[in-house]
């Protein structure tokens, strides 16, 4: 009889609580799991690994719609190479914009810890902190229009 897991040992296998692993098979992530005559939930080492590839591609910054996409792919006996190279570029590009965005404020955030230091050195009294407030006010997202 091939080697079976049951959840708690599958999900410890791929790093996972019993919990996640449910939900992932909610998600079609896995296909519905074989059962004991018991009702217990029985995972095969295909399987586990597989819930490995979810737990590694989640670390990368897939979401879990892109990891079904490329699930998706593999089960209908194509490789997802390309695609998942694709997948991975547009992620490193989001990183490199929302690194830009941290380091602009991290410059901001200096900037301004600077300008409180000449106004605690001063003994200003603003309302609150005049650096702050006289930071541009943020634009309210536009609403969309009501339906009648």
């Amino acid at each position: 009889m091939p080697e079976q897991y049951l959840i708690g040992r599958a999900a410890a296998e791929a790093g996972l609580t019993a919990k996640t692993l449910r939900y992932y098979e909610t998600m079609g992530l896995l296909p519905p799991p074989d059962r004991t005559e018991s009702g217990y939930r029985v995972y095969s080492p295909a399987e586990v690994r597989r819930l490995g590839f979810i737990v590694k591609a989640k670390r990368l910054g897939l979401t879990l719609r892109e990891i079904k996409e490329i699930l998706g792919i593999r089960d209908g006996g194509r490789v997802p190479c390309i695609h998942v190279q694709h997948l991975l570029q547009r992620k490193a590009r989001e990183v490199e914009r929302q690194i830009a965005a941290l380091t602009a404020l991290r410059v901001e955030l200096r900037r301004l810890a600077r300008r409180c230091g000449h106004e605690i050195r001063q003994g200003g009294q603003a309302a609150v902190c005049p650096h702050v407030e006289s930071l541009p006010a943020v634009s309210p997202r536009p609403r969309p229009p009501e339906r009648v």
